[in-house]
């Protein structure tokens, strides 16, 4: 999946000579966490985030809060930004949120911002991509991982009349060359297609299994 289909577009900035006073009133009008901060220019020079804000905040009771929220977003915006392109792929940008610890990323058609990528933007592609907003149920399989094991199993329930909605298919912890797949299928209840799996000689786990 593509950054530009899950990316908000267009994206609000605050200028590098705006105030926290503006960036805690944007975030509060418009719901969000983070703001991309550009130049003069339009180019990208920074971001903030609410931790940032709250951060440059004094104590309430302090008498320098009023000046504070005077300051220039410049002060508190963090310059090293990571970024991407709107052609790059979701599954590619999820290592930097994970190794980087991050909230949002900035997304770059040269060294204009075009959009941005949120944790709740990822939180929502997974979702998507499992399937798990739709009705159904979930089957998990543990398999020997070799050629043609995923069409075995789509031949079983193409013959039950069963729809696949989602596959995913993770390493498994115990067996280097074994994999669990994990089915999300059109179906309420999935006895049946658990014992045709199983007739068919496929390892179906069930959760005292996966502890």
């Amino acid at each position: 999946m593509l950054v530009e289909r899950i990316m908000t577009s267009p994206v609000e900035t605050l200028h590098v000579n705006d105030t926290i006073h503006d960036a805690m009133n944007m975030m509060s009008r418009l719901s969000i966490r983070h703001i991309p901060i550009v130049g003069d220019d339009g180019n990208l020079a920074g971001i903030i985030s609410d931790k940032d804000v709250n951060l440059a905040l004094p104590s309430i009771a302090s008498s320098d809060a009023e000046l504070s929220l005077d300051l220039e977003v410049n002060k508190i915006m963090r310059q090293q930004v990571t970024t991407c392109h709107p052609l790059d792929f979701v599954e590619e940008i999820a290592k930097d949120f994970y190794h980087f610890a991050i909230g949002a990323i900035p997304v770059m058609r040269g060294k204009k911002i075009v959009g941005i990528v949120t944790q709740k933007d990822m939180l929502n592609t997974f979702l998507e991509l499992t399937g798990i907003k739709e009705p159904g149920s979930i089957i998990e399989i543990k398999i020997k991982d070799r050629m043609g094991v995923i069409f075995e199993i789509g031949k079983v329930f193409k013959d039950l009349n069963i729809k696949i909605v989602s596959i995913s298919i993770y390493p498994d912890s115990d067996k280097k060359d074994y994999k669990i797949i994990v089915l999300r299928i059109d179906a309420m209840n999935p006895l049946i297609a658990i014992e045709k799996l199983k007739e068919s000689g496929f390892k179906v786990l069930d959760p005292s299994e996966m502890s």
